[in-house]
């Protein structure tokens, strides 16, 4: 397993973040399958392939994943797709 943690800043007020953050959820839902569910103001997603958090801060998102053994084998591609869809989503 591989671990992932990608920190963003944004400037968006706190419930349009976190209303970002779940379209993404949905998306993540309907196309991968991810189970995802909300506790307070962290996201917890779970699929067989990566087990995280998506964590909304007042200016900052932390996402923290453990990638599974095939996806660990594509960290960096990973990663820089997460990276891209974070700053699409909490673009101002």
């Amino acid at each position: 397993m591989s671990q992932l943690t990608i920190r963003r800043r944004h400037s968006l007020k706190h419930a349009e973040a976190h209303a970002r953050i779940s379209a993404v959820a949905r998306r993540l839902s309907e196309h991968f399958g991810a189970a995802c569910h909300w506790e307070g103001n962290v996201l917890k997603i779970e699929h067989a392939n990566v087990n995280g958090t998506v964590m909304v801060k007042k200016n900052e998102i932390i996402v923290d994943a453990r990638l599974g053994f095939l996806l660990s084998m594509f960290h960096g591609r990973a990663e820089a797709e997460i990276t891209r869809i974070l700053d699409q989503e909490l673009a101002g």
